[in-house]
């Protein structure tokens, strides 16, 4: 699978709004293009960021510093070479330590059956999470004589963005999801391929 790619340049028009905030990016201004490519999809998803409002992915590069993502993974594509400049560099990167250690909003959350083991599963390192969750039906049968019951997975995947947790259809599995992925590539539900939809019940 393609990994993410991730770039800085100055915005071509002032059209282009940023993931974060969501105000436009003025003509001109460094902004910071992220380009994720879905296999089981195969579409490519782009996204700009003001430098300031750029976060190290948490999941995609756990642990590696802005100083890190600066140096080895963004690509330089701005008029006057930038990253070039130290001073320059040293205001994006600070810019980007700010955003990424910046404290997430606590979100309310319902209480839910099985909490410490779905806790203990999201404590988990990886690239990308993916939670899942049994759901029991129960079959009756035509005499009601006996019950039985039969299990499946409902899979999840989180958005790197604003951190919410969105299902996945039976036809899609998160090992086919790039490691970076946010609420817009969400395009089995359009109800929730926004970081401004609630988070899914359940989650």
């Amino acid at each position: 699978m393609p990994p993410s790619t991730h770039k800085i340049e100055n915005a071509k028009s002032g059209r282009s709004k940023c993931k974060r905030c969501k105000e436009l990016i003025a003509n001109g201004e460094l902004r910071i293009v992220t380009n994720a490519y879905s296999e089981s999809l195969d579409m490519n998803f782009t996204s700009n960021y003001h430098t300031q409002c750029f976060k190290v992915p948490p999941r995609a590069m756990a642990g590696v510093a802005p100083e890190e993502f600066v140096d080895e993974h963004l690509e330089d594509c701005s008029n006057d070479g930038i990253l070039s400049d130290p001073q320059s560099l040293k205001a994006i990167i600070a810019d980007i330590t700010h955003a990424t250690n910046a404290k997430k909003k606590k979100a309310k959350k319902k209480k839910r059956k099985a909490h410490d083991e779905e806790e203990e599963d999201d404590c988990r390192p990886a690239k990308k999470k993916a939670k899942m969750e049994a759901v029991k039906s129960e079959e009756v049968t035509d005499d009601d004589s006996s019950d039985s019951s039969t299990s499946f997975e409902q899979q999840w995947v989180g958005c790197d963005s604003c951190g919410k947790w969105r299902k996945l259809p039976a036809n899609i599995s998160p090992d086919t999801l790039p490691d970076e992925w946010h609420c817009n590539m969400n395009t089995w539900d359009k109800c929730f391929a926004t970081c401004e939809a609630a988070e899914e019940e359940g989650a």
